[in-house]
């Protein structure tokens, strides 16, 4: 259910408050066997904040350790590549060099997937060689000999950034395969490059008959949300899903079909599918029962394609947010039964907004912008403008606008003299900066991420090799796209503004004492204290170590 306003401030006023009163007295957490790291895809901070006071499985167990509302990916790509590259290795997307999903490559003329194996003639070939940096899981391998290091995500590019360079095995879903993985993504061992077996698609039929549903029925609360919507030219009922696992008893080959594969992203059950593979990965290689500490990443999916889908605002989300913190109790059931010290945090990649016709309820700015037609109505001016036969403007990210005119670089400065007071004009618009502004944008030592201004947002996305040469902010609570037909993205993120940047950190421990805090934290900041806490040194980072209990500089 979504929070009214007055009751919103009234939860983030206790939040502060609790963060006043509570004493910080808990004793340190053990040197941990295994450490979790769970990201929940496009969980925003206002997302966790509204539907605080309805969980009462996982999601309640994790806010009830150290928690930070309110955290930052203070970045202004707020995609999902970037996002899970900082959770892992303490840095900025400037320095991992993730800047975004893809980028363009002006020496090839061609768009890079952030995760594409280079040199590979496999064109799904995937790996973490696109990334400058190390993560946590690389530096406790480097430190105790027998660490093992395990990543699983709906995504390949979520996994994979959180794995590091040298893991022991790195798995994503793909639909018709179930979970699989790519020899690029790591050593070429059996652990990493045999698919998941007990995962592939004759037995995931059978798995997913067996559950009861894709989607639980909805609540008294949830159902209050459900009503007609109409976003862009899609009208959604308003209504849960269609319970496809039903088809899939009725037909054990459903799982193939592209219509099951489609919908299952899009459904709790997509985590549920994760977290039970997640297990297997911990019993197969009875990760915590080792001679060192061992890491496993797991990446939740399912949010962020239910919030691209239907918006985050809807039945659909709220059906998904209980169902997720049903999964994540029972996780955290098993982590106990494993009896060795557990550390785990949670966070996300990013956050969101919902869909614009919904948002615009509350405000008025609140609208909709086919980038695609915002980027060709200004590459037709410049054309026109320029007397140019191409157009120089190229990307597939309206806010990263790459010049693409080859070595001339008198005509590159003419184009972009030429776009800048162009889209300093357009209403969509709130602020524009060079490429040289934004490398220009340091950020000073003790700047929290609340204080960063725009192009500083933007710098720290910023890589001299890959960023575009005009970055653009657009109006707060934009939704990119004109969705057309079902399955169409109604809802997003990607922007620089609060409500794509901010996500919860939830640090849990058995025995740990409840603790909010309203300190406004960095993802970066993760790496660096679950280091300190297995007691293995880190690299340079961007974040540092926080005060979870005298841990910092043992």
């Amino acid at each position: 259910m979504r929070i009214p306003a007055p009751a919103a401030t009234l939860l983030a006023t206790l939040l502060a408050t609790l963060s006043a009163t509570t004493a910080h007295a808990a004793p340190p957490p053990a040197k941990p066997r295994l450490i979790v790291a769970i990201s929940v895809d496009q969980y925003a901070s206002e997302l966790y904040r509204r539907y605080l006071p309805t969980y009462t499985g996982g999601l309640k167990t994790l806010s009830q350790g150290i928690a930070f509302p309110i955290g930052y990916q203070s970045h202004a790509a707020t995609e999902t590549c970037p996002g899970h590259s900082t959770i892992l290795s303490g840095r900025h997307p400037a320095a991992t060099g993730i800047i975004a999903n893809s980028w363009f490559d002006a020496r090839t003329g061609s768009t890079v997937y952030c995760v594409a194996a280079p040199g590979s003639s496999d064109p799904n070939a995937r790996g973490p060689q696109n990334m400058h940096v190390t993560t946590l899981g690389d530096w406790v391998k480097a430190a105790e000999p027998g660490a093992r290091v395990f990543a699983v995500s709906g995504k390949d590019r979520a996994a994979i950034t959180m794995a590091g360079q040298h893991a022991d095995g790195v798995y994503w879903w793909v639909d018709g395969r179930g979970f699989t993985t790519s020899p690029f993504a790591g050593p070429a061992t059996p652990a990493v490059t045999r698919p998941a077996d007990a995962f592939d698609t004759a037995t995931f039929a059978a798995w997913a008959s067996a559950k009861p549903t894709l989607w639980a029925r909805p609540s008294t609360a949830c159902a209050v949300l459900e009503k007609p919507e109409t976003f862009g030219r899609i009208a959604l009922s308003g209504h849960v899903p269609p319970d496809l696992a039903v088809q899939a008893e009725a037909n054990p080959r459903f799982a193939d079909t592209t219509d099951f594969q489609d919908n299952l992203r899009a459904s709790p059950l997509f985590d549920q599918l994760a977290v039970a593979f997640a297990e297997q990965v911990i019993a197969d290689n009875r990760l915590g029962h080792g001679p060192a500490t061992d890491v496993l990443a797991l990446s939740l999916s399912a949010n962020d394609y239910i919030g691209h889908r239907y918006g985050n605002g809807g039945p659909e989300m709220c059906v998904q947010q209980a169902m997720l913190d049903a999964t994540l109790g029972g996780f955290l059931d098993d982590l106990r039964r494993l009896g060795v010290p557990v550390m785990v945090v949670l966070t996300a990649d990013h956050g969101a907004t919902d869909a614009a016709e919904r948002e615009h309820e509350h405000d008025p700015e609140a609208s909709r912008l086919d980038g695609g037609a915002f980027v060709g109505k200004l590459n037709t001016y410049l054309m026109r403008q320029l007397n140019l036969p191409y157009e120089p403007i190229v990307g597939d990210d309206s806010q990263q606008l790459y010049i693409n005119v080859g070595p001339d670089a008198a005509l590159r400065d003419k184009v972009r003299d030429a776009t800048l007071p162009w889209l300093k004009q357009q209403p969509e618009v709130r602020g524009v900066f060079t490429r040289d502004e934004v490398a220009a944008a340091t950020v000073a030592p003790g700047t929290t991420p609340d204080r960063l201004t725009m192009v500083q947002r933007f710098h720290e996305s910023y890589d001299p090799d890959r960023s575009g040469d005009i970055a653009v902010a657009y109006r707060p609570r934009t939704s990119f796209g004109v969705p057309r037909g079902p399955g169409d993205v109604v809802a997003g993120h990607g922007s620089p503004w609060d409500h794509d940047r901010q996500v919860p950190i939830l640090f849990w421990w058995p025995g740990v004492a409840a603790d909010v805090r309203a300190t406004p934290i960095e993802t970066v900041d993760i790496a660096p204290t679950l280091a300190a806490i297995a007691g293995v040194a880190t690299p340079t980072v961007d974040g540092r170590c926080l005060d979870l209990g005298e841990i910092c500089g043992r």
